[in-house]
């Protein structure tokens, strides 16, 4: 694949990654005893995060990215304080001997709270050595010398660092799970969660969301519809988007879940979507024979262009599909905004190299989604 065409499927992933605030392409690769491995991270995480973001080796995504030429494109977008100053510093760690790091990345949680006051969560696995290491960065990263206040909440310990007059870095670890945040109520949130039972783990629909990975995955959770034409405004929707690179194209998988009674609203509303149809640019169609009649006569059609190329390679079971010319989307994007996922329409022009293919399949208790980036050469 040419250079050219990595660099654009990279840009794709470091948008979607910093629109969820989590725009770090490196974070030192953090290992200790297997005895820390065991504890959960969700039983940290508050019931009322509206996003997640999880890796279990997030050094195999992005190592090799830092060296693209998109990288200077990271400096453009919008960042958290915790994510540039506390994960992405840690980078340089993962590679010194004298600091005994080992080759192997910590499973990392990422949680982001009140979206009119934006917070993030870091959770890992680690101890005292962890804890110590990354002190230790933001103390070289700020030349400063702090002392920690150590401050007690609810019976349990957090330590607070002063970095800069408006800014500290409060730090709390129980049963090999150290947690770091710029915001102590945060912290302090996450000690409620744990010790009330009222953590992200005990959601309902969230935990018939989240299922065990195979290594080597990164996956983004929010508390939002597959797309905005399916939500009503309610907040007990979940959708999960696991992120995929491969030679060809950047795609992100997953499922959308919710309570029965809201499903059903949300399935009347995918059955209801008026066909949209115009030559080489979009493609919207609801309704699984519709679309298998589609899917058909486009297979059997003896020249494709890369669009027909697109929506021949969505399945026909699919109970709704869309694919679409992002420049002509562009152009018009009020119009179409319920049809697209929130980081499309965030950053539209990022898109305009790309065809968006999007299917919806109806299964059980949920909607499974596939959303599948294609550059056009």
């Amino acid at each position: 694949m040419r250079l050219r065409i990595i660099v654009k499927l990279a840009v794709v992933l470091s948008v979607i990654l910093f629109c969820i605030g989590i725009g770090f392409y490196g974070f030192a690769r953090l290992s200790e005893t297997s005895d820390y491995e065991s504890a959960d991270l969700l039983d940290f995480v508050p019931g009322d995060s509206y996003g997640l973001f999880e890796a279990d080796n997030i050094d195999y995504f992005m190592h090799g990215f830092s060296e693209m030429a998109y990288a200077s494109q990271l400096d453009t977008l919008q960042r958290t304080d915790l994510v540039a100053d506390v994960l992405s510093d840690l980078n340089r760690y993962s590679f010194t001997a004298d600091h005994g790091l080992s080759t192997q990345m910590n499973h990392l949680l990422l949680s982001f709270h009140s979206p009119d006051r934006p917070g993030v969560v870091a959770y890992f696995h680690g101890g005292k050595e962890v804890k110590r290491q990354l002190v230790e960065a933001i103390r070289d990263k700020y030349h400063v010398s702090f002392v920690p206040k150590k401050e007690t909440y609810r019976g349990e310990k957090i330590e607070v660092y002063p970095i800069s007059p408006a800014k500290y870095l409060s730090i709390f670890s129980k049963s090999g799970v150290l947690v770091v945040s710029y915001q102590k109520r945060l912290v302090e949130e996450v000690i409620d969660a744990e010790k009330d039972g009222t953590s992200l783990r005990k959601n309902a629909v969230f935990s018939s969301l989240h299922q065990s990975k195979s290594v080597n995955h990164m996956s983004i959770y929010g508390r939002t519809a597959s797309l905005p034409f399916l939500a009503d405004g309610s907040l007990d929707y979940w959708s999960e988007f696991d992120v995929h690179l491969n030679s060809e194209v950047f795609y992100l998988s997953g499922a959308m879940y919710a309570p029965d009674s809201c499903m059903r609203s949300v399935v009347r509303r995918l059955e209801n979507i008026e066909t949209v149809s115009v030559k080489d640019s979009l493609l919207i169609l609801s309704g699984p024979s519709k679309v298998d009649s589609c899917i058909s006569r486009v297979i059997a059609s003896p020249f494709h262009s890369l669009f027909d190329e697109c929506t021949a390679n969505l399945s026909r079971d699919a109970s709704y599909i869309m694919v679409a010319d992002m420049d002509m989307l562009v152009r018009d994007s009020k119009k179409y905004t319920p049809y697209l996922p929130a980081f499309v329409s965030r950053h539209p022009d990022l898109f305009r190299p790309f065809i968006l293919s999007v299917q919806i399949t109806r299964m059980k208790n949920r909607l499974s989604h596939i959303f599948v980036f294609t550059y056009k050469e």
